[in-house]
Order: structure tokens, then C-alpha cells, then sequence
């Protein structure tokens, strides 16, 4: 018998949560989804629904998940009483996102950095979201598959932010020399202070295993 991130009793609340708190941010909110997106990877809430946790799940709406993450990385949502469409692009990325989650037993962050990210979903909306789910996973496997052979795991999750070396720079308090240093090979990031190491995190919405030990096995 498989394993799976949790049991499937909690698996409609999940999907569901997850689906209205992006399609809330995005389309009630004016979000940009791969910014929140990544701010909600760097808050608990992405650990507490990975791990199906009650108090985030039947405590707690989509659009108070929403306003959770926002203030949890200093803002600001609304909190209102909204329609949520169940059929936006949004909702359904976030609600295949948790059903992805669930089957393939990965938690968020390390999907978002091995390529299943918000955005490569996002885009598969017009082709998928009237297929049968199982399409989905197909597609999170092949991504997992091809990062498997990432020669820089630090550009691929950066690249998965959407952020240029630049960017990612600026917001982690790094210089663009480190940056490029570090995705070139030219220095380890196993050497970087834990506090560089930690912004960069933070921004990315990562792990630090996730660019220091990098594994084909998932």
C-alpha cells in the first residue's frame, strides 16, 4: 500500500484551501501569484497544510489562509467575505498543487524548487484543468524527472521564483558577484554565512537542503 503526505480524508479540505487562498490573492486581493506564492512557501502555512494540519484546514478558510501568509511576511490582505470561483486559473493551480502534494508525498517548497513550480502549473490551466488529475501528476513527475539533472539547484529554484540574479540580489542582501559566484560553481554555497544562506532561502521560499544537498531520489 502507498504512502501517501497524509490521509485522504483531509484531501478535499486541502485542495480546497489551497485553491480559494490563491484565487482570493490573486483575483480579490491583486496579488501577483508567483510573488505570493513564494511568500507563502517561506510562512508555516505551507508546512501546516503539507502536513494536513486540523487548525489550518477546518479552522481556517482559504481567504484566512490568504490573510495568514500576507501577514506572516509583513502585509496586509483584507479580510472579506468574497466569492471565490472555483473556476479561475488560480484555484484550480492551488487546488491540483495540494492533490500533487498528497500523491507524491513532497511538500511544497521542494516541489516549487525541483520545477513544479506555481507558474509551470498555471500555465497548463487551458490543458489540463478538464483532465483527469492523474495528467497532472504525470506532468509534476516529468518536471521532478528533468531537475533531477540541474547541473545548479541555486538557479533553478531562483529561475522558479521568477526572480533574475539581479533581483534575487537586491531582496536577499547579497551581491550579484556571490550570486553568480554560487550558480556557476566558483564558490559553495556550503560555505556562505548562515545568514546569506537564510535570506536566500526566505526570498526563494526553500529549504536550505534543497540548494546544498541536491538529490535525484524523490
Amino acid at each position: 500500500m502507498e504512502t501517501r503526505a497524509y490521509d485522504i480524508t483531509y484531501l478535499d479540505d486541502a485542495m480546497s484551501s489551497l485553491g480559494a487562498m490563491l484565487d482570493y490573492a490573486v483575483n480579490t486581493c491583486g496579488e501577483d501569484l508567483q510573488l505570493f506564492y513564494s511568500r507563502f512557501l517561506s510562512s508555516n502555512v505551507s508546512t501546516a497544510l503539507s502536513m494536513a494540519n486540523p487548525k489550518y484546514l477546518a479552522g481556517m478558510s482559504g481567504i484566512e489562509l490568504a490573510v495568514k501568509v500576507a501577514g506572516s511576511t509583513g502585509d496586509n490582505l483584507p479580510v472579506e467575505d468574497d466569492f471565490i470561483d472555483m473556476g479561475s486559473p488560480e484555484y484550480w493551480t492551488g487546488w491540483t498543487l495540494a492533490y500533487i502534494n498528497w500523491y507524491l508525498c513532497i511538500d511544497y517548497r521542494t516541489l516549487q524548487a525541483r520545477g513544479v513550480t506555481v507558474q509551470s502549473l498555471w500555465d497548463r490551466y487551458p490543458t489540463l484543468h478538464e483532465a483527469d488529475l492523474s495528467k497532472s501528476v504525470r506532468f509534476a513527475q516529468k518536471r521532478l524527472e528533468e531537475a533531477a539533472h540541474s547541473i545548479n539547484p541555486l538557479k533553478q529554484a531562483r529561475i522558479n521564483a521568477g526572480l533574475t540574479q539581479r533581483e534575487l540580489a537586491a531582496i536577499s542582501n547579497n551581491t550579484i558577484r556571490n550570486i553568480r559566484a554560487w550558480e556557476q560553481g566558483q564558490r559553495s554555497l556550503n560555505n556562505a554565512s548562515a545568514a546569506s544562506l537564510w535570506r536566500i532561502c526566505h526570498v526563494l521560499g526553500i529549504r536550505p537542503s534543497d540548494i546544498l544537498t541536491y538529490t535525484a531520489e524523490f
